[in-house]
């Protein structure tokens, strides 16, 4: 793998180009400002809705989807995944001329074959590894963040250079873009979701459960499991000097507990669901069956996960934590989508 830098693109093949950004969202909101910032043509195709009144808020004049794909050399298609097969063939396809350049910013609806974009046009993929509000304010900052790239279908022939030029007028060379592929990125992001923050999820809502039950106070479980950042800045020290070798910053009664403990703490039956996840649902496409073909009953199970956990002790505890940590009169616990909208 080789991660590409600054120093090895140029914006060049951006000049003269209208990008559009279709969908004011989670990613599509962070792409606009960033490509714009970076002295590039950008507008906005949204539906009239509240994401539609930020864009104007922020400077933007939006237009309706069909519109905003017709007058973009470049569409940054970032409508929400569950959404798209459908907003693409009602929407957006229509507009799609020949020699344009199709960007994705998840592998996920091209890459299990749920949209089939034209031949005749560059299909490209630049996917941040990072929140959208993050990759915002870090090229504010003057930085940016990790991401990847794909290039699966090059109908002009400068379809990598200008993938390579998006991607720094993002600001996200400017730490470093590695290439990989729709379905590879897809198959992977699954996974983090599917199988290491799941698993994570649960662990920590059993500890909580296990320690409340053996009568230690909820707010001290929530404090010492997330509440204090010390579990974020380990990850962050992770990511730094490597997983085990951050260890060395804990004290050695930390380091021999948790080396000893890992050995022996995770069971065949779990290893064997971790695999059936990766393997049924992720690689041959149970969670696309599950998740896209069958949106409707999937989004009321998706509301009924959220009543239940908001309803949990160690949510509505958290509550308490947070609110004499913030110094604040009410924590707002709602729901909020991170997907972009249309």
């Amino acid at each position: 793998m080789k991660l590409i830098k600054d120093a090895d693109v140029s914006l060049a093949p951006l000049e003269g180009k209208t990008i559009a950004i279709l969908g004011y969202g989670n990613q599509g909101r962070a792409q606009a400002l960033n490509l714009r910032d970076s002295g590039f043509d950008v507008i906005v195709g949204n539906r009239d809705d509240d994401y539609r009144q930020l864009a104007i808020d922020e400077g933007f004049s939006p237009m309706n989807l069909p519109h905003a794909a017709a007058a973009g050399d470049i569409l940054l298609v970032l409508t929400t995944d569950e959404c798209m097969p459908e907003i693409w063939e009602s929407q957006i396809a229509s507009g799609i001329a020949s020699g344009k350049t199709l960007c994705w910013g998840s592998g996920y609806n091209v890459g299990y074959g749920l949209i089939h974009p034209p031949k005749e046009a560059n299909w490209i993929m630049i996917a941040p590894i990072m929140p959208g509000n993050v990759v915002r304010t870090r090229y504010e900052a003057g930085s940016g963040v990790i991401g990847q790239f794909a290039v699966e279908n090059d109908a002009t022939g400068t379809a990598h250079e200008l993938t390579l030029a998006l991607c720094k007028g993002m600001g996200l060379t400017r730490v470093g873009v590695f290439e990989s592929s729709f379905k590879g990125e897809a198959e992977l992001n699954l996974y983090t979701e599917q199988v290491v923050w799941s698993g994570l999820a649960a662990w920590l809502v059993f500890c909580f459960e296990l320690a409340v039950e053996h009568g230690y106070p909820p707010e001290h479980v929530i404090m010492v499991l997330y509440a204090s950042t010390e579990a974020s800045e380990i990850m962050k020290l992770m990511a730094e000097y490597g997983f085990f070798k951050q260890m060395k910053y804990h004290s050695t009664t930390s380091q021999y507990g948790t080396l000893t403990r890992a050995e022996t703490l995770l069971t065949d039956e779990i290893k064997a669901k971790a695999r059936k996840f990766l393997k049924d649902d992720i690689q041959q496409g149970r969670f696309v069956d599950e998740w896209t073909q069958n949106s409707t009953t999937a989004t009321k199970r998706l509301s009924e996960l959220w009543k239940k956990s908001l309803a949990h002790p160690m949510s509505i505890a958290e509550d308490r934590v947070i609110q004499m940590i913030r110094g604040a009169a009410t924590v707002d616990h709602q729901p909020q989508s991170s997907g972009d909208q249309v």
